[in-house]
């Protein structure tokens, strides 16, 4: 991508892949609270026509390019290869989101191209949105570029027991292959049990534990897995419960926490959010 290419390329879906949506729009113009600083009032403004964008707070503006420098401390070279994933995937988001929707049987590990270490600019991002810096080590992700009916995407992939791949970017929520759990097996009478593999990352930060450490895990990857696996609880002295804080979160934890009488609901240290993952974000620990 060169740099007449990147500045067509949408500071607003820029914005909105980092979080940070509209307050209010006036014609072609879109204000937010500026993504430079905390401020209560907006001031940081955008116009959709000219695909420009204006900080009334400190007095300057530009184009895509110039927000990325300035927001992410990249080089011109850096930022380019930053928006390149705009090009590949935000044109693509409708359909990305039909994706997510289609009966995953439709999937398997045909569609994978290339699995490497996360290097993609986009991608590191995407972990740094979710409060994700310590991922490096684990053998278990990767980045994943796949194809989807001639169409090419890339993203975040967490692997599980069946090889398959739990697909994670800001436009997918997918599995490629198979749909299972994810084991870690570490010898321990311990077992932690997580619904998603953010929210297994998540705990890992939150307390410094070493992944070859400390427990067994299981990553459900879907909370309907289990049920299915259950059986593999009955050898563990010791289970704590870090599911969602939702109907269905309350639901598995009443279940085995009656089946198992050596299971926890560890879920008070974050009972005020969704999940591990949210509670982190939000906490800003690193």
């Amino acid at each position: 991508m060169n740099v007449k290419e990147a500045k067509n390329i949408s500071i607003e879906n820029v914005l909105k892949a980092n979080g940070y949506y509209p307050t209010k729009s006036i014609g072609n113009d879109l204000w937010y609270k500026s993504p430079f600083r905390f401020e209560k009032t907006q001031s940081f403004k955008i116009n959709t026509k000219l695909n420009r964008w204006f900080d009334h707070g400190e007095g300057f503006g530009g184009n895509v390019i110039d927000f990325v420098v300035k927001k992410f401390g990249y080089t011109v070279s850096e930022s380019l290869k930053y928006l390149q994933s705009f090009s590949d995937e935000i044109d693509s988001f409708s359909f990305q989101k039909q994706i997510i929707e289609t009966p995953l049987k439709e999937y398997s590990n045909n569609l994978i191209e290339k699995i490497i270490p996360i290097q993609h600019l986009a991608l590191i991002q995407y972990m740094k949105t979710r409060s994700i810096n310590e991922y490096k080590n684990i053998e278990l992700l990767s980045e994943i570029h796949y194809s989807i009916k001639d169409k090419k995407y890339f993203a975040i992939g967490f692997r599980n027991n069946s090889g398959g791949f739990e697909i994670r970017s800001k436009f997918a929520k997918i599995c490629l292959g198979k749909k299972d759990i994810t084991q870690i097996e570490n010898k321990s009478n311990t077992l932690r049990i997580f619904e998603g593999f953010f929210d297994y990352l998540s705990f890992n930060q939150i307390t410094k534990i070493s992944f070859e450490k400390e427990s067994d895990y299981m990553i459900l990857n879907s909370v309907a897995l289990l049920e299915k696996n259950i059986s593999i609880l009955n050898k563990y002295d010791k289970i704590e419960l870090y599911l969602d804080n939702d109907a269905a979160g309350d639901k598995y934890t009443k279940m085995i926490m009656t089946q198992f009488q050596q299971a926890k609901d560890a879920r008070k240290s974050y009972k005020e959010y969704k999940d591990l993952n949210e509670f982190l974000c939000q906490k800003k620990i690193c």
